[in-house]
Order: C-alpha cells, then structure tokens, then sequence
C-alpha cells in the first residue's frame, strides 16, 4: 500500500524563490557556503571547463577534494591571464 505524502498549501513559483532567497549570480565568484567552494560552475565561462574537468575524471560528481582542485586550476589561469594582460 502507497503512503500518501502531504506537501503542504501550494504557493506562487515567485514567493518560493523569495523564501528561497535565491538571486542570479553573475560573478565567476561563489557566494559565501558552507562548503568553501569559492568558484561560481554555473557561470557561462566556468561551466563549460568544470564539465570538461569532470568529464577527463570520468566522474558525473565530484568529490569535495576534485572540486577544490577544479578551483585550484581556475586561480592558476586567473594569474596566467592576469599575467598575459
């Protein structure tokens, strides 16, 4: 027999996100977490390296060690273009 699971009152996709308290991020840089990560993947130039960085791990999720050295290949470009300019 199903268990029936109760959501709650339905309310508007718009107060959800308020509650959420979620906004845009369109930095490179993470909005403080509790994890520590300190790159945004979802930004539109990370994003595109982060999954070419898992997929040469062969990994669909990285570990919180292969997250932090993703970041640490991102600070190093970061200055190898800063030192190109």
């Amino acid at each position: 027999m199903k268990k029936l699971i109760h959501m709650g009152k339905k309310i508007p996709f718009d107060t959800a996100l308020k509650m959420a308290e979620t906004e845009k991020n369109d930095s490179i840089y993470a909005k403080p977490n509790q994890y520590g990560y300190e790159i945004n993947i979802n930004h539109p130039s990370i994003r595109p390296m982060y999954d070419r960085y898992k997929d040469k791990l062969g990994e669909r999720i990285l570990s919180n060690a292969q997250r932090l050295d993703f970041e640490r290949l991102i600070y190093k470009l970061i200055e190898k273009k800063g030192a190109n300019t």
